[in-house]
Formats: C-alpha cells, structure tokens, sequence
C-alpha cells in the first residue's frame, strides 16, 4: 500500500520537471511536508477544470453510501473496471507529486511487534508522480466525498523485503498523458502498465518517530541505523 509520502520539494520544481518551461509561477504557503497521511490535503496535479492545476486535495474518497475511506486503488481492480474505480478512469485522474513514501517492515511475532520505517525514493533523487483517481470537480467540496486514491500495484523483486505493494510512479512523459482529460481511457488505463520499474528506487531505514505522522522534520527522511529484530 501507500500508507505516507513526502513532499518536500517545492511546487515549482514538480512543475518543471514535467513542463519544462512553465508559464505560470506555482507556489505553496503550506511548505514542505516530510510525513503525509491519507485524510490530510497533499498538493495534486490535475486538468479536472481543463487548465492544468496544482493545488491541495483530500487524500482518501468516500464513495456514496460507502463506510470505507479508500486511500489507495488497487491496479488490478483499476483494469477490470471494478466498482468503484470505472467511473473515475475517464474523467478523474490526477497526479500526485511526490518525492518519496514510507513503508514499516515487521520485526519479529508476537501482540505487539516492533516495525522499521524506511524510506523510498527514486534512485536518482528525482520527483515521481503517482498515479491518482479523483472524485473533485469544479465547484464541488474539498471532503471525504471528492478526495482521491493513489493507485498501487504488486511490488516485485527486491522491494517486496519492505512491503508488497507500492504506488505506480509514471515517468514524466506518461504522467502527462495520465493526466491529460481528452486522452483516451483506454490508453491511459495501459499507460498504468509503464510505471517506473523496482529498480528506480532504493530505500533506506529511517528514525522511528515517523510512525507518527506529527511527525513533520526534516530528518524524518535521513538514514538510521536500523532497529535490532527481537531475539
């Protein structure tokens, strides 16, 4: 799953990584933010007005009649047109910018094992852009109602050591079409397909004060050294 990301970049440089020469400038008085839980406003990217938009959406949607906040869409469920996610493939998806996420690898058994959190990134310390599906339309409320999920798939190869499953990161050049409302959905559905592969992340084990997600200094991204696994 995709439990926590950071955002510690600024706006612009999102922005410029996918619009090289952007015409507008973007900027964001909430700052950097180092511990990002679903039910908060995480910055999005989107075209769900038709001009292209950053700014801070709810992260989780509640669909109707539903008593579960979903944070994260399943790729799988995503492909087949499951309920709920067919009726936001064609006209709700968004990008999620981001620099990184958390997992938390269990150490030991027992009622209340200690978990390690680690950090991943893109190897090259590049921004990613997840894959999201919105509910958000102009006008309409920024709540439970309209939020969004960040789409996930299996994780494979060696990432599955911290968790099995991770958000689907697009590289810049399909983020834009994922993003862009008159691409075809099924095309975009198979754009799903091309996300980064393992082998653009690495990871690394950080201070257990991330587990809260008051959590919010700078080092909550820096390297530790990892907790000892119970005898």
């Amino acid at each position: 799953m995709c439990g926590r990301i950071v955002q510690k970049s600024g706006p612009l440089d999102y922005v410029e990584r996918i619009f090289p020469n952007p015409h507008r400038v973007f900027d964001d008085p909430a700052g950097p933010r180092y511990n990002i839980p679903p039910g908060t406003r995480p910055l999005a990217m989107h075209r769900l007005a038709g001009e292209f938009e950053l700014g801070r959406l709810p992260w989780g949607w509640r669909p109707h009649n539903s008593k579960y906040l979903m944070s994260n869409a399943r790729l799988d469920k995503v492909l087949a047109g499951a309920w709920p996610w067919k009726m936001l493939t064609s006209h709700g998806r968004i990008l999620v910018p981001a620099d990184g996420w958390y997992e938390w690898k269990q150490l030991g058994t027992g009622p209340k094992p200690a978990k390690q959190p680690y950090y991943i990134h893109a190897t090259d310390g590049a921004p990613l852009y997840f894959a999201g599906l919105s509910n958000w339309r102009p006008g309409m409320e920024k709540d439970e109602a309209h939020g969004f999920a960040i789409v996930t798939n299996d994780a494979a190869g060696g990432m599955i050591d911290v968790h099995d499953r991770r958000p689907v990161a697009l590289p810049p050049d399909l983020a834009l079409h994922w993003m862009d409302p008159d691409f075809p959905t099924a095309q975009a559905l198979d754009v799903l397909g091309l996300g980064l592969p393992e082998s653009a992340f690495t990871w690394h084990p950080v201070r257990p004060e991330v587990g809260s997600s008051r959590y919010q200094m700078p080092d909550a991204v820096d390297p530790v050294e990892p907790l000892t696994p119970p005898a």
